[in-house]
């Protein structure tokens, strides 16, 4: 029987993200009411400047709503990046079946790795990270707020002997 879970989490909004937000409004207003100032001085091309700066701006503050999207389909697990709701990227794609860990996150004990994925969203209190052997990066730990559905799919697919220590520990 096929093994296949979907979730899509929103990544938390900061005050750092806000103030971007505003920064870039402020300076699109600025900008676009400077080009209409030089457009009622005579330069009437500067109207289309105005526009562009708008739109540019409006443009960039859609691309702060990012998402990230965990499949799991039997043995691999695909973790996609949506920007805006008009950009999607594969930030990357492992085989459960080579995993050496997987847990809540913050991890008792730090594994080294060569790469660690933050696909999560934001919030630490119930994230999870995964270890796994990975083709092109090596070892990557991956950390996202995976759903009790998603979490028993990786369970699944785990390798027989880390669901055994698993069960065993209580996770």
């Amino acid at each position: 029987m096929d093994n296949i879970a979907e979730q899509l989490v929103e990544k938390r909004r900061t005050g750092a993200d806000t103030v971007k937000k505003i920064l870039i409004s402020v300076g699109a207003l600025l900008l676009a009411s400077f080009f209409m100032y030089l457009a009622m001085m005579g330069a009437f091309t500067m109207v289309i400047f105005a526009v562009l700066v708008l739109v540019g701006g409006v443009w960039l503050l859609g691309s702060f709503g990012v998402e990230y999207e965990y499949i799991v389909t039997n043995n691999e697990m695909d973790i996609d990046k949506i920007i805006g709701r008009r950009k999607r990227k594969r930030m990357i794609t492992v085989d459960i079946s080579e995993a050496e860990e997987f847990a809540p996150y913050p991890a008792e004990q730090d594994t080294p790795v060569d790469a660690t994925v933050h696909a999560y969203s934001g919030s630490e209190t119930d994230a999870y990270y995964l270890v796994v052997n990975h083709s092109g990066y090596g070892k990557v730990k991956l950390i996202f707020n995976p759903n009790e559905k998603i979490r028993e799919a990786i369970m699944q697919e785990l390798p027989n002997a880390l669901r055994i220590k698993l069960r065993r520990n209580g996770s």
